[in-house]
C-alpha cells in the first residue's frame, strides 16, 4: 500500500468536512464495466440542508454475464406525514457494449421506475461514458433520456448530464469531483437559472471484506438547484 503523505490527508480533511452537513440527491455517476460474476447490495442516504428532510434507498443487483447485470432499487423519503414514505421502485439494465481490454468504455442503462402518490412513472435510458487516463484518473460523463407517463407527466423527454473525474491517493481511498445537471423537457427547455446544476466533492474509503463507503456534498451553483446535500452510501459486493 503506497503511503499518504500529509498532503493527502490534508485534501480527505477538506472532504470530510465539506459533507458534514449537506445533501438530497441519491444518484450516482456509474460506469459501464461489469465483471461477470459480481452482484452486492448498497445502501445510500442523503439529507437537504434546507428542508432537513431524508431521503434513503436500497439496491440489489447481480450480472448475467460479462456484459449484462439487471439491479432492483427501492427509495423512501421523509414527508410531514411519515419519515419512510414510499418514493419510488425501480428496475435497471445495464449493458456494457465495448470490450474489457479498451481506455475507453461505453455502455446503456435502461430503467423503468414506479413512483407512488399519484406521481408520472418513468422510462429511462442512459448512454454512459469512461474514459481511463495517465496517473490513474478514470472520467465519466453520462446522458439520460427520460419519458414520463401516467399522472400529471411531464410533456417531451427530459435531459440530464452526470459527469465525473475521480482517482486513488492510496489502495483504500479514492477521491474525486462530480456534477450533475437538469435541464427540462425538449418541449420545455429551461433557462439556465431554472435549470438544476449541482456540483461537489467526494471521497470513497475501502473498509475491507468487500466493504466500501461513499462520502460526498453537492452544491447548488443556479437558482433552479438544491443549495446544499449530504450523500452517504454503504457498499457490500460478493
Amino acid at each position: 500500500m503506497r503511503s499518504v503523505t500529509n498532503k493527502h490527508l490534508f485534501v480527505v480533511g477538506l472532504l470530510m468536512l465539506s459533507t458534514l452537513s449537506f445533501g438530497q440527491n441519491t444518484s450516482g455517476v456509474f460506469g459501464p464495466v461489469i465483471d461477470e460474476g459480481e452482484q452486492g447490495w448498497e445502501y445510500r442516504a442523503s439529507f437537504d440542508d434546507d428542508s432537513s428532510e431524508w431521503n434513503q434507498r436500497f439496491h440489489y443487483q447481480r450480472a448475467i454475464n460479462g456484459s449484462l447485470r439487471w439491479r432492483i432499487v427501492g427509495q423512501v423519503r421523509e414527508t410531514d406525514d411519515s419519515s419512510f414514505d414510499e418514493d419510488y421502485l425501480r428496475a435497471e439494465l445495464v449493458w456494457q457494449v465495448s470490450p474489457d481490454d479498451r481506455d475507453y468504455q461505453t455502455g446503456f442503462r435502461f430503467e423503468l421506475r414506479h413512483r407512488f402518490e399519484d406521481r408520472p412513472d418513468e422510462a429511462t435510458v442512459h448512454w454512459i461514458n469512461q474514459w481511463k487516463t495517465i496517473d490513474r484518473w478514470t472520467f465519466r460523463a453520462i446522458l439520460g433520456a427520460t419519458r414520463q407517463f401516467g399522472d400529471n407527466h411531464a410533456d417531451g423527454i427530459l435531459i440530464e448530464t452526470r459527469l465525473n473525474a475521480y482517482t486513488s491517493i492510496a489502495e483504500s481511498v479514492r477521491l474525486g469531483v462530480e456534477a450533475f445537471s437538469d435541464y427540462g423537457s425538449t418541449t420545455d427547455w429551461l433557462d439556465t437559472d431554472d435549470q438544476s446544476h449541482q456540483l461537489g466533492p467526494f471521497a470513497v474509503w475501502d473498509l475491507g471484506n468487500d466493504w466500501s463507503l461513499f462520502t460526498g456534498g453537492l452544491f447548488g451553483l443556479t437558482d433552479g438547484s438544491d443549495d446544499a446535500q449530504l450523500r452517504l452510501r454503504l457498499s457490500r459486493d460478493f
